[in-house]
């Protein structure tokens, strides 16, 4: 009996992940016995409804893919990398403000994976990330964004910069008027270093903040009533990275430098 397809695949986890398993390749059945970790007794019957379905060729002891399977397989991948995303901190994305983000890294926010939510001690309220800070003193190049002051956060880019470290933030508009007020002579100290940039986001910056180190991506998004509620994703992973570059080259781009206060 022939099936919906959403519901042949997504209804067993045996087929989904064998699906999944049969993408690299054709597999013998005790290759796929021993990776899903089954016995063929359990998988036998979910074969059977792939192939029922089109989707799954079985020869003799092979397993692979149809035509058809290899066309819905390749849609599946991203499918499920986005909801893995999503269900690990679906709190997190589903109280915050995404509209800070662009519609083209939305679509691919998959990429964010292997995410870990920082929320600080009671205590550091007022400290910086200590994952950020230890991150961008052993990196070569720090990239920020943000849309409030922080008190530390002065001090702490004036450190880099003295340490030969490159250092190019985005501030928003209301944020470099509050840094001039409280902390000119390090902005001004900051400004005059050969490591130092300092960029002003005319618009309405829905971003709480971004950080990129070589090795590090920290996001921080306003919640739905407009608040920074002091939980961070932090990423370490390549993937994140690059998607992190492009949300900052998205705000770099709709900025103008200043040299000078």
């Amino acid at each position: 009996m022939r099936r919906s397809m959403i519901h042949t695949i997504f209804m067993s986890e045996k087929r989904k992940n064998l699906m999944l398993l049969l993408r690299t390749g054709p597999k013998t059945m005790a290759e796929v016995l021993e990776v899903l970790d089954v016995t063929r007794h359990a998988l036998l019957p979910q074969i059977k409804i792939l192939s029922e379905n089109g989707l799954v060729v079985k020869d003799k002891d092979i397993c692979r893919l149809s035509e058809i399977g290899s066309i819905v397989v390749e849609d599946m991948v991203p499918l499920i990398g986005t909801l893995k995303v999503l269900e690990k901190n679906y709190d997190y994305w589903t109280e915050h403000e995404l509209d800070a983000i662009p519609p083209q890294l939305l679509r691919r926010i998959r990429e964010l994976k292997n995410c870990k939510m920082v929320e600080p001690d009671i205590n550091d309220m007022f400290e910086l990330n200590k994952d950020l800070i230890v991150r961008a003193r052993e990196s070569k190049f720090i990239m920020g964004a943000t849309a409030f002051l922080h008190p530390s956060f002065p001090s702490f880019i004036l450190d880099l910069v003295k340490n030969d470290i490159d250092v190019s933030i985005i501030l928003a508009e209301n944020a470099l008027e509050k840094h001039k007020l409280a902390y000119g002579e390090e902005l001004n100290v900051f400004l005059q270093s050969t490591r130092g940039r300092v960029f002003v986001y005319p618009e309405n910056m829905k971003l709480a903040s971004i950080f990129i180190a070589e090795e590090f991506l920290m996001i921080c998004l306003f919640d739905k009533s407009g608040k920074y509620d002091r939980k961070d994703l932090v990423f370490c992973n390549a993937d994140a990275l690059n998607w992190g570059l492009e949300l900052f080259e998205h705000y770099l781009t709709r900025s103008y430098r200043i040299t000078e206060l």
